[in-house]
């Protein structure tokens, strides 16, 4: 980045730091609205900087006893949380959705490490970005508290399946959750009921994932059994 390039406006700002993600080795990924942009265990496989559309970033430290909380990256803007583990040294439980259409970038972590040591201005560019959003970021923190039970549990679902499979017993969920097993076990029945998930035991079949996305969003189906063709 130069100088003369980044104390343009907003536009510019942004241009500049995708043009110097890319220069720096990043790949450009896309994905359509609904789509799991990224999800990872350990630590981070890549800083992601987003081009166009939306991400909700669903993340948790290692910590079992550490609830899930949320962090949305938009157009000109990284996944904090991601790029916090990365600078730290820090394994992360992470799961991205695309909220909308999204592009995004994804640079290696030790890209991202000599970049913030090595250029100041990115460094700047970075971290005041961060400072900006900060404030929106813990006052979603502090509404995510209200979140009702059945958008927690879609959420944790859709971050632990694997092809459509979630190896996993009520207790484990309700630990994670910080709730009890019994409540656990009454949403899952009610999915279930709806025709949004199998359970067999210790596994649970998600047969409808739109679905479950949308309840996690907030975003609540008809009450109706949703059909499941053969």
């Amino acid at each position: 980045m130069n100088a003369r390039t980044s104390q343009g406006g907003p536009s510019d700002r942004q241009h500049a730091l995708t043009q110097t993600i890319i220069d720096a080795g990043g790949v450009i990924r896309s994905a359509p609205a609904g789509a799991t942009s990224f999800r990872w265990q350990g630590p981070p496989r890549a800083f992601v900087f987003v081009q166009t559309g939306k991400l909700s970033v669903q993340f948790r430290t290692k910590d079992r006893q550490v609830p899930w909380a949320e962090c949305r990256a938009g157009s000109g803007q990284d996944c904090m949380p991601v790029t916090a583990a990365i600078l730290s040294e820090r394994p992360i439980s992470v799961r991205a959705i695309c909220m909308v259409p999204s592009t995004w970038i994804e640079l290696s972590p030790m890209a991202l490490v000599l970049m913030v040591h090595e250029q100041p201005e990115f460094r700047h560019a970075l971290f005041a970005g961060h400072a900006r959003r900060l404030p929106a970021f813990f006052a979603r923190l502090s509404t995510n508290k209200g979140r009702r039970l059945d958008q927690r549990i879609a959420d944790w679902l859709l971050s632990h399946a694997h092809a459509n499979e979630v190896r996993a017993t009520h207790s484990e969920i309700a630990t994670d959750l910080l709730t009890a097993r019994e409540v656990v076990s009454r949403k899952l029945k009610d999915f279930a009921t709806k025709g949004w998930i199998a359970q067999q035991r210790g596994c649970i079949l998600i047969k409808a994932p739109a679905a479950l996305s949308r309840v996690s969003r907030g975003v609540f189906p008809m009450c109706r059994p949703v059909a499941i063709s053969a």
